[in-house]
Formats: C-alpha cells, structure tokens, sequence
C-alpha cells in the first residue's frame, strides 16, 4: 500500500473516487428519507431504490462501453460535472413532485456506473499487475468510508434544510471529483494513450455487441460473474429481509437497525487497509473464495445467533466482522476482471458486471417480497448465508490454477490449460 501511495496519479484517481462515494451516499441516505417524509409511504419510498436499480441493469452495459470508446479520464470527468448537474433541481424543494427525484436518482445510478467502470478499467495504466489487488482494495475502501461519511451527512442535511444542503453538499463533492480528475489525467504514471481505447472504426453498438460476445468466450469472466451474481441474490435477500430479522427475530426498533447497518462500514474500512498492505501476497481468487465463504459463515451465525442470546452488542460486534470479507471478496473479483480482459475490453467487462449484479440483487428482492411473509425469515436467510457459500466455491473451483484461466500481461493474453499454452495477439 506505501508503494501505491508513492503513485500521485493513483492517489489523486483514488482520491476522486472518493469524493464521488460521499456525493453518491449523501444522496442515497438522503433521497429516500425525503421521500418518506414528504409522503409517509414506505412503498414510494422503495420506487427511488427501483429507478436506481433498473436504470442499472438496463444501461449499466452501455455505461461501460462508453469506456472502451472514449478517453478514460475525461468520461470520469465529464461523468462527474453531470453528476453535479443532474442534483441542481434539487436546490428548490420538489415537494409532492416526486418524478423530479425519480429522474435524479436513475440519472445518478447509470453516471455512477458510467464513473466505475472507467475508473476500474483504467486502474491497469496507473499501477504495476502485481499491485492491483491493493489497488481495488482501496477503490472498495472509498465504498465503506463514503458510507459512513455521506450517510451521515445526508441525514443531517436532509432534516436541517431539505434538498437544499443536500444539492450544495453534492455539487461541490462531484466538483471537486472532476478537479481532481483532471490533476490524476495529468500524473497517470504511463501517460494517456495507455489507458486510450483504440479508434473507433464501428459503431457505438457494434463495439457493445462485440465487447459483450468477448466476455461470454472467457472462462474467467464467466466464472468470476456467476459468482458475482450468486452473491447478488444473497445481497438482495439481506436488503429486504435484514429489517424484518431485526424486529422479528432480535425484537429490536428502527435505532438497531440503523447501528448494525452503520458499524458493517467500520469492518469495510479495517479489510481495505489490511488488504492493501497484503494485496502482492494474497491471489485474487484466494480473496474471492475466503471473502464470499467468510461472509456466509458470518451471515449465518447472525441468523441463528436469536436461538442463543439477543444481546444487541453480540451483533454489533458481528455487523463489524461481516463488513471485512466484502471488501476483500470485491477487489479480488475486479483484479480478476482486470488480470483476464485485454485493456481494449475492461469498460465493458465491468458494465457488464455491475448490470448482472443490480439484476441478481433484483431478483434477490423480488424473492425475499414472495418468501419472506411466507416463510420464516430465519429460513430463508440461512438460503441467503448458503448462496454466499456457493459463490465462494465457484470461485475456488472454477478459478483453480488447473483451469482455464486467462491472464492479461502486457499486450498479450495466456491462456493454459493441461500444460499447453496459447498466445492470443491483441487488437491494435
């Protein structure tokens, strides 16, 4: 991690994405209490989270494509002055206009994928292959403090001036985003053209279609996303059904709910700082099999524990611990993506990632709405806890050196396979 925080470029890119996470989560926390509070409706409330996710898995695709066909650097800045942009009506109170907040926030959801999937795919041309699982380490570190840090921003702007402090505080996070993106462009230690994708000589479309039939063709890119989208159900399962756990099953109110959801980020930051100093040492599918395994042994202490005690600090301490294997199992799963796809086709390979993961947590809610009244919420969480487990064998299994595994290195992709290897040239 010393050796990354020696790379200005990096530090100013990482820097950036972290003020993006605070505007992103200052208006996640803040939009839907809002809401709430304007219409008293829990099921008003949940269509702001509904636009975010469809707008998401529908154009979250095309966002990434947008990465491979334009200047990196530039797409997460412009992304970000947009993002400034699209909160500006939010300077005057939309009151019952709540059509005005559905636009914002779909419009946040795909520049948010828009910003991430060009900044991931062009992690690669600022730091060395041997660094990258500490890089996307701190890239995930960015997701837990600006959780802790724009939550509670957005919750005290909101109950103090409405939209009005939410809009200035969000404006001036995105600004400050595309400043920085700019220095970062700037000091990006391999230059530009490194992380330029080639001229465009197809279609917008055409270059979609084909970066999408490129990652069906590459083993580890199929594995790494059927594990990712197993684990997007179990995140939709928690999403709906974690409230309902703590008021049936731990008999507790809102406040608990609020602290557990809280602390997880604590446990967030701890794995970003201890995976970024042990990123050259750790393998990215060792991370992701001990991240998703860990997380579902956790998850399904948690569910069971009522059975033993409902003492609220034994899940305080529990929601801490749980927070740590997120982050490990998300960068190995990027460095995966990034270690496997030609630098010409990481745009699309994280749009694409990103959609199947909103549409697996997607179907995880539309679950856990038909299961959770029907079932007992214990049962189906312990299907949640199982669902991390599978993805932390698909990992381990599909993902073994024996397997199909490709390898991005330079301007070539390695592929081996029972000791026979195969050079595949890159595109120019």
């Amino acid at each position: 991690m010393v050796t990354l925080l020696r790379h200005r470029g990096f530090v100013v890119i990482w820097a950036a994405g972290l003020c993006s996470s605070v505007a992103s989560w200052l208006l996640l926390t803040g939009l839907p209490i809002y809401v709430f509070g304007v219409t008293g409706s829990a099921f008003t409330t949940s269509a702001v989270f509904l636009v975010e996710l469809l707008c998401g898995i529908t154009l979250g695709s095309f966002a990434g494509a947008l990465a491979d066909r334009y200047d990196r650097f530039r797409l997460m800045g412009c992304a970000a002055v947009a993002q400034a942009a699209a909160v500006l009506p939010l300077l005057a109170e939309p009151g019952h206009h709540l059509w005005i907040i559905c636009l914002i926030a779909g419009a946040q959801a795909v520049l948010t994928q828009t910003f991430d999937s060009a900044r991931n795919a062009a992690l690669p041309s600022l730091v060395e292959p041997a660094h990258l699982v500490s890089a996307n380490s701190m890239v995930a570190l960015n997701i837990s403090v600006g959780r802790l840090i724009g939550g509670s921003l957005g919750g005290f702007a909101i109950t103090r001036a409405g939209t009005g402090y939410l809009a200035i505080g969000a404006v001036v996070a995105f600004t400050t985003t595309a400043a920085l993106i700019v220095v970062g462009r700037r000091a990006a230690r391999r230059g530009v053209a490194a992380s330029n994708p080639p001229e465009r000589t197809s279609s917008f479309f055409a270059t979609w279609r084909s970066g999408l039939a490129a990652m069906l063709r590459n083993h580890t890119v199929r594995v790494t996303m059927l594990s990712v989208a197993l684990g997007g159900i179990a995140q939709g399962l928690f999403v709906v059904l974690f409230v309902v756990f703590v008021s049936r099953a731990l008999h507790a109110d809102g406040t608990l709910t609020g602290v557990l959801r809280g602390v997880q980020a604590i446990g967030g930051v701890a794995s970003g700082l201890i995976v970024g100093m042990l990123g050259t040492r750790l393998s990215s599918r060792l991370l992701m099999s001990l991240g998703a395994t860990t997380f579902g042994l956790i998850s399904a202490v948690i569910w069971n524990g009522p059975a033993v005690t409902r003492q609220p600090g034994w899940y305080v301490l529990l929601f801490i611990l749980v927070g740590v294997p997120g982050v490990a199992y998300s960068s190995g799963a990027f460095a995966q993506i990034q270690q496997s796809v030609p630098d010409t086709d990481l745009g699309r390979a994280f749009g694409a990632y990103y959609a199947i993961y909103n549409a697996a947590q997607g179907l995880g809610m539309v679950a856990a709405g038909l299961l959770g009244d029907a079932l007992s919420v214990v049962l189906v969480l312990n299907v949640q806890a199982a669902l991390y487990l599978a993805s932390g064998v698909v990992a381990f299994v599909g993902l073994r050196p024996g397997g199909r595994v490709a390898r991005w290195s330079g301007r070539k992709i390695l592929v081996s396979r029972d000791e026979r290897r195969e050079t595949v040239e890159s595109a120019p």
